[in-house]
């Protein structure tokens, strides 16, 4: 069987190579049934996002052979009660050092999401990634960091897993790509832990990664309304960035844990 990646990225501005500011982005990796329905779905959450409406939309499909796919289990996933903003990024630096990033990175990472990681001061095209120990951005482009691609959930576990955590409140589509996006960071070498929180005004949760927690849902990393946030992911020992954000273009379909816990 052959696969399609189906890429999107939408910008308001013009071209992001051209100073574009990100609106939206998304993610399939789908059977060549799908593929027309997936680009239509892709195109109308770019067009209808709540950041605005785009004036460059870029949607790239691309064929995948069987035999360069590879498939990962999904992360348990935990959620930390928080009462505040505050709480949630402190619990987010105890996370990440309990996962052995050095304190003085986790807050350097928390606070460039919080302050806009972009050099103008918004929300990047894709994630920073840092060093773990000394808090060093290492990626090339800081206003387009690393990209993953080429990732989704295999069709036939997808339903499954939304059907076992249906009652916690948590199978939908938001969910499910992020714990995907988060599998294949955690899972490609060189990956300490990651952390993320959305750069959508009005979605406020966020989570730390990682091969000891899995994926930890955090009720709140930022304010209601701001525009700003993103992914930090936290490496150690890797020989470029370069070869590094390779790993993390290569097939991958998610299936569930296969020891289910999930605790949110």
């Amino acid at each position: 069987m052959e696969w399609f990646s189906v890429r999107m990225r939408a910008a308001a501005g013009g071209p992001h190579e051209a100073g574009g500011s990100h609106i939206s982005g998304g993610e399939r990796l789908v059977p060549p049934s799908e593929v027309e329905f997936r680009v239509q779905e892709l195109v109308r959450r770019a067009l209808l996002h709540e950041k605005g409406e785009p004036d460059f939309l870029c949607v790239t499909v691309e064929r995948v052979p069987q035999e360069a796919v590879r498939s990962l289990s999904a992360l348990p996933i935990s959620k930390r009660d928080v009462r505040d903003l505050e709480e949630g990024r402190s619990v987010a630096v105890e996370i990440l050092a309990e996962a052995g990033i050095s304190r003085e990175a986790a807050l350097r990472a928390v606070a460039w999401l919080a302050q806009g990681p972009a050099p103008d001061g918004g929300a990047m095209r894709g994630a920073i990634v840092m060093d773990a120990d000394t808090g060093e951005r290492l990626e090339s482009d800081p206003a387009r960091g690393v990209r993953v691609s080429r990732i989704d959930w295999h069709p036939d576990e997808l339903p499954a897993w939304q059907d076992e955590v249906r009652h916690l409140g948590i199978a939908n589509e938001r969910v499910a790509e992020a714990l995907a996006l988060a599998t294949k960071v955690v899972q490609t070498p060189g990956t300490v832990a990651e952390l993320c929180w959305s750069d959508d005004p009005g979605y406020v949760t966020g989570y730390v990664a990682s091969k000891r927690h899995g994926y930890v849902r955090i009720p709140f990393l930022k304010e209601r309304g701001s525009p700003l946030g993103g992914r930090v992911f936290f490496v150690r020992g890797i020989s470029t960035v370069e070869e590094y954000e390779t790993a993390l273009q290569t097939p991958v379909l998610l299936r569930r844990e296969e020891k289910k816990r999930h605790d949110v």
